[in-house]
């Protein structure tokens, strides 16, 4: 009975973790292929997950149209540090996890690229998504840009290029709750996160004729295998083309870099 109990009160832990990190549909598979292995084992006479229906779907907010305008105003109306991490989303196509994990090391500003080699999520810090997710990326000179202005002038290369005071990761959560959301809110602006700023990216990739296979290769879902050291050395013609046709979406405005406030505030730990 106290065996039972324990594992009823693992299974909770689990599937609140679960519930955080996937789908429902994802969750429902994962769960039922779990409790399936422990009815074969005869450790469950059953499996309930098979009883199981997913409810139907609700009405979905109208996420805003992905636009230069739409995306330049949002930005605009953003504090620090979140107007730079916007920014650098939508025109790099990082996922937001990858871009709190970067350091200092990771960014190489003569050469316009950046190594994507870890993310972080609630603290914690990771391998990327996949073997795909590492990659380096080529950035216009407005990423560069920012990526100078937030620079201290001697930066430690194991520090993280946004971090709390205590050189700790920022807080997704935090931010989206206390700067991105009030933002939107003031635009009447809908069905915006910091994902949103990934799909923009694709989407303004997109429109410039970029090939699909540098939008892929960009955002990490790429097949072909090149190591950082490789394609940093050797960026690809057309996939720094296409990042710098996407800046130019945004107008001359984007090229004056301001002056940027400490980031280090204790308001988004």
């Amino acid at each position: 009975m106290a065996a039972t109990a324990g594992a009823v009160g693992v299974l909770r832990r689990l599937m609140k973790l679960i519930r955080a990190s996937f789908p429902k549909a994802q969750i429902r598979t994962a769960f039922g292929t779990i409790i399936e292995a422990a009815v074969m084992q005869d450790l469950l006479t059953d499996n309930p997950v098979r009883k199981t229906r997913l409810p139907r779907r609700g009405p979905v907010a109208e996420k805003p149209a992905i636009a230069p305008e739409t995306l330049s105003a949002l930005i605009e109306k953003l504090a620090e540090p979140s107007c730079s991490i916007a920014s650098l989303l939508v025109m790099t196509g990082l996922r937001i996890g990858e871009l709190l994990a970067l350091r200092w090391q990771d960014v190489d500003l003569q050469k316009g690229a950046l190594s994507v080699r870890q993310t972080v999520y609630e603290g914690h810090f990771d391998e990327p998504k996949s073997k795909r997710s590492k990659r380096c990326i080529p950035l216009g000179p407005k990423c560069v840009g920012i990526f100078a202005a937030l620079k201290p002038t001697e930066a430690v290369p194991a520090a993280l290029v946004f971090s709390a005071r205590n050189g700790s990761p920022l807080s997704r959560r935090n931010l989206l709750n206390r700067q991105l959301k009030p933002a939107c809110e003031a635009l009447k602006l809908t069905g915006v996160h910091w994902h949103w700023f990934r799909h923009a990216n694709a989407t303004l990739l997109d429109s410039v004729g970029a090939p699909l296979g540098t939008t892929q290769a960009l955002l990490g879902h790429s097949s072909a295998e090149i190591t950082c050291e490789t394609y940093i050395h050797s960026v690809p013609a057309d996939a720094r083309r296409a990042v710098e046709d996407v800046e130019k979406l945004f107008g001359p405005k984007w090229t004056q870099v301001p002056e940027f406030p400490e980031l280090a505030s204790t308001l988004i730990n």
